[in-house]
This record gives C-alpha cells, structure tokens and sequence, in this order.
C-alpha cells in the first residue's frame, strides 16, 4: 500500500468533507512510533512532547507567519469534560495577548454564530478555530487543518457552528484563510473533567500560539 492509500484510509473520515489536513499529530504510548503527517512530507517519529510540540509550532509558524489580522476562536462546552479544549486555550491566550490590535481572541462558547459580525467587522486575513474533535485518534492527539475556498466541517459536536462561520466569511467577500485545531478528546460527558491528556495538548498548544503570535504581530 503506498503512502497516499495509507493516508486515505488513516484520514477517511476527513476526505469525506472539502478540507485537507495539514499536520496529524499521534498521542501514542511511549513505546510506539507516531506519525506526523502532512499533505507534502510523511514523518515517523517517537512519543516525544518536544518533538511533537517542535513539529506543531513549526506547522503553525509557516502558516500564520504573514497574517495581518489574525481572529482566534475558541469552541467547547465548559460542562463536558474534554470539549472545554478550544475555550481554556483561548482564555489563556486573551489574558498572555490582550494588548495586540491585530489580534482578536473570542470565548465563543458553543455558538460560534453569535459573533460573525464581530469577527466580520475585524477583517481578518487569517482565522484559526481550536476545538475538540473526534478524528478517531489517541487521546490529546492534535490536528491542524486548512481551508482555502472550500467550507470546512469539523467533525465534532459544533460542526454546524463552524461550517456557518466559514460559510459567512466566504459569502461576505473576505479573503481569509481558515485554519482548525482539532484536540481528540477522552470524555464529554456531562459533568466530566478534562482529562490529563487533553488538559497537556491545551498547555502545549497555547505555549506554542503565545509565541508565534507574538512574533508574526511585531
């Protein structure tokens, strides 16, 4: 089987909807090998936090490097568990980036809906949405997709919510480019805390953001 088929099949669920993947990060047991996957190069690594985060900042850094007016939005519901990913990260980031004016970060809750107008009115010319999502991965594995003219659906729970978003962007003449950070949860259920694997993505992914967005906004 080559690369492509084995790339199909590890992302299936994914190709059924109009986006790509730019990087797959596997939280696998100390013991195996995990892949790193992007659409131009396959890498194998072992379980490493510094090389996953290494190779997530990397991802990250070469596609928010240019942007101008960057809106981050957080999704998740603070009651289940594991799908508060996308809301802690960005509350992390609105207090470590509040004095950026090229930055917008929004708590969005589970209706991102609600403020299309605002991100709207920003003109952003990049928009990255972090939220759990099950891609059938390890727990705390990190994905990080683009959409270029194509809505992108993430296949969690808000999938509605943040098609709407990139539909309304699209349908309002911006030239924005659409970035997702999908965190594979353990638990949602109500009333759940967040696992200790999801709670280590969210610390190293707003580690990561803190210092890319500083450096791309000066």
């Amino acid at each position: 089987m080559n690369f492509l088929s084995e790339l199909y099949l590890l992302n299936r669920n994914f190709f059924y909807y109009p986006c790509r993947p730019v990087l797959r990060i596997e939280n696998h047991t100390a013991s195996r090998s995990h892949g790193v996957i992007n659409l131009n190069k396959h890498y194998l690594l072992h379980n490493d936090l510094y090389l996953k985060a290494r190779n997530l900042a990397e991802a990250l850094a070469k596609e928010l490097d240019t942007f101008k007016r960057l809106v981050v939005l957080g999704i998740g519901n603070e009651l289940r568990g594991d799908d508060t990913a996308g809301v802690l990260v960005v509350k992390k980031l609105k207090r470590a980036l509040k004095d950026l004016k090229n930055v917008l970060i929004i708590n969005c809750g589970t209706a991102p809906e609600n403020f299309l107008s605002k991100v709207k009115a920003f003109s952003p010319s990049h928009v990255l949405v972090i939220d759990a999502i099950d891609f059938k991965g390890e727990s705390g594995s990190v994905i990080l997709y683009e959409a270029e003219k194509e809505m992108i659906e993430s296949i969690s729970t808000h999938r509605l919510s943040v098609s709407l978003v990139r539909a309304y962007l699209e349908e309002s003449g911006l030239k924005t480019k659409f970035f997702l950070i999908g965190i594979q949860p353990k638990n949602i259920l109500l009333g759940a805390r967040i696992s200790h694997e999801v709670n280590e993505a969210v610390e190293i992914i707003t580690k990561i953001l803190k210092k890319i967005i500083k450096k791309a906004a000066s």
